[in-house]
């Protein structure tokens, strides 16, 4: 298309009807389907740009790893914080301790404690049941003045009941106050 502007040709597209007749389109039409169907015609392939290629490489990663997430038997908990890869890369958040604890359930809670039997009971003190991640954020009366913080917060924008994966991605802030 460069050459043809150098050479003075006026070049414009306009938007055709398709199927009506017109003769450089019919004509158009079959020359490519002919080319499609060519299956020795010899395929030239000019310059990809880079970002093209670097979107496709990141495309074809993120189904890989959401394929093998969903795969997964393990991580329970954590799929239901963040149930998918999109999810997870959408979301801007300074990973800590305390984070990382509450959306494995790998933490210093007295169930995940009990159950490598280092403590002898999984009891909250609270005395409402076992000290569970969804206990603490559903349940606990020792977080009862926080819960309801983040419940009035919620309510404001019209959401409620939250899930999990809403916890972070929508209250991650409030949900820190837990």
């Amino acid at each position: 298309m460069t050459s043809l502007e150098r050479a003075n040709w006026n070049i414009e597209l306009s938007w055709v009807k398709v199927h009506v007749g017109i003769v450089g389109n019919e004509l158009a039409d079959r020359l490519a389907r002919d080319a499609a169907s060519d299956n020795d015609a010899k395929i030239v392939f000019h310059r990809l740009p880079l970002r093209t290629l670097i979107s496709k490489i990141e495309e074809e990663t993120q189904l890989k790893w959401q394929n093998e997430w969903e795969e997964c038997v393990k991580a329970g908990i954590t799929k239901k914080f963040i149930p998918t890869v999109h999810d997870r890369q959408k979301l801007k958040i300074d990973i800590n301790p305390i984070l990382s604890a509450m959306v494995t359930g790998h933490g210093k809670t007295r169930a995940y404690l009990h159950r490598f039997k280092i403590l002898d009971n999984a009891n909250c003190p609270c005395g409402n049941g076992d000290q569970s991640i969804d206990h603490l954020i559903y349940q606990c009366s020792i977080l009862h003045t926080q819960r309801e913080i983040l419940k009035s917060n919620i309510i404001k924008s019209g959401n409620r009941p939250v899930k999990k994966h809403e916890l972070i991605s929508k209250y991650l802030k409030l949900f820190y106050c837990l």
